[in-house]
């Protein structure tokens, strides 16, 4: 077994021999046979343990398991303990996520704490093969089917090569001690069902199920090396970005043979599901204007691209300017300057200036987004245009309008800030005195 382990680390390039570890031990069979199996070989390593307080005595029983174990072999000991139903309780999410979440940050943490390089995990072969089921009935990808990845950032899984009876029998044989958990006996968990009742079935259809499914396992890993190297060569050509926003062409996908796998390459790790993706993808040939949303972005169909953008509540819906103002830098950066109406006033063009009939208007005024119903007589017309109309006809993109700010005097519309003003605040000839307002870009 030291052997393998030390031929599997050298052939997935694990670990080096100067790397310091943190070894994650719960006392049960699998993570014990770890903790001896390291203590033969030549890296620096600690141990952290987590008591989840899940099992009352129990769980206390494995904590002093351990202290006893380390202090007599000499091992250095990390003890957490949890109070894991009440942080259940008070994230709403299941006690087993609740573990997994309290556990690996605590885990990190250490990693940091005590400048270390990798923690390890002793997750074996039947570990990966119920993963893959259990990713298999949720629906998944590549991804989900390759299982567990012996290396994920700073996660090192070194046993992956060992099924459950390598390492029961390894403990048997050298007297390894360790502790048996009740609760892996228990049905009510979704991994442990398929543990004791689904892979027995499998494997009495063929008894080596478990090393087939493993060995497709890592068939698999390599061809999602493949397949993600060309989903990126394939975003290369579609996505962009700018700033907060990502757009995707919806040309390109809709000339692909295989546009819902991009989009859903794309788009998952944005919070899309399956399902969204598949409504998204239905949506390359309807009109402009349909939203999708995940719990984190929100993606829209303009003409010619998706448009992926967070989520953002505005703290501050609206923004008053006073009479005396010169300047605002929130929520964009306006100055305002004073002048008379006389032979030296030039009247500027400039869409980012609106020089407006200081008389004409009532303070303070106000600066907020736009909505819907809302309108105004633009400069140079007689008649009234709403807001959502005159975008569509500046071809203003969807994030474009939502961007747009409006310039209001006692509820009226003065100015589509950057783009025109209203005709009922213009210079007239029995103008005397002027505001000019200035968008900085």
């Amino acid at each position: 077994m030291l052997e393998k382990l030390k031929n599997n680390i050298a052939h997935e390039q694990l670990l080096t021999s100067t790397d310091r570890l943190v070894l994650a031990v719960s006392g049960g069979c699998d993570s014990m046979v770890m903790l001896d199996l390291f203590r033969q070989m030549e890296h620096d390593f600690v141990v952290a343990h987590c008591n989840f307080k899940l099992r009352g005595a129990e769980s206390d029983g494995d904590e002093t398991f351990l202290r006893d174990y380390c202090g007599e072999h000499g091992v250095e000991l990390f003890v957490q303990t949890f109070e894991t139903r009440e942080y259940a309780v008070q994230e709403g999410i299941s006690i087993e996520m609740a573990a997994r979440e309290l556990r690996y940050q605590w885990f990190y943490e250490l990693l940091d704490s005590l400048q270390y390089n990798y923690l390890l995990t002793a997750h074996h072969q039947d570990d990966l093969v119920e993963t893959m089921l259990i990713n298999l009935s949720r629906g998944t990808g590549i991804r989900g089917l390759s299982g567990i990845h012996p290396r994920k950032g700073r996660l090192v899984r070194p046993l992956l090569f060992a099924s459950r009876n390598d390492l029961v029998a390894y403990a048997n044989e050298k007297q390894v001690p360790y502790r048996e958990d009740s609760s892996n006996k228990e049905f009510v968990h979704q991994r442990n069902l398929i543990r004791h009742q689904v892979l027995p079935l499998l494997e009495t259809i063929n008894p080596a199920f478990k090393v087939n499914a493993a060995k497709t396992a890592a068939i698999l890993k390599e061809t999602e090396l493949v397949f993600n190297a060309r989903i990126a060569e394939e975003q290369s050509q579609f996505l962009s970005r700018e700033g907060k926003h990502c757009f995707l062409a919806i040309d390109y996908l809709k000339a692909s043979s295989y546009p819902e796998t991009l989009l859903f390459e794309t788009l998952k790790s944005f919070g899309f599901t399956a399902d969204l993706v598949q409504e998204i993808n239905q949506a390359l040939y309807a009109e402009p204007g349909k939203v999708f949303y995940s719990t984190t972005h929100r993606l829209v169909k303009d003409r010619s691209n998706f448009i992926l953008t967070p989520r953002e509540e505005e703290s501050i819906s609206r923004y008053y300017i006073e009479k005396d103002c010169v300047e605002i830098g929130t929520p964009i950066k306006l100055s305002l300057q004073q002048l008379t109406n006389d032979s030296s006033f030039q009247f500027s063009k400039n869409r980012l200036i609106a020089d407006l009939d200081f008389d004409c208007l009532e303070f303070p005024l106000v600066l907020k987004k736009w909505e819907q119903g809302e309108y105004f007589q633009p400069l140079g017309m007689t008649g009234f245009k709403k807001l959502s109309d005159f975008f569509i006809d500046q071809k203003f993109s969807i994030p474009e309008k939502e961007n747009s700010w409006i310039l209001y005097s006692g509820g009226k519309v003065v100015w589509v800030v950057g783009h025109r003003m209203d005709n009922r605040f213009k210079i007239t000839s029995a103008t005397q005195s002027v505001i000019r307002i200035q968008l900085s870009e």
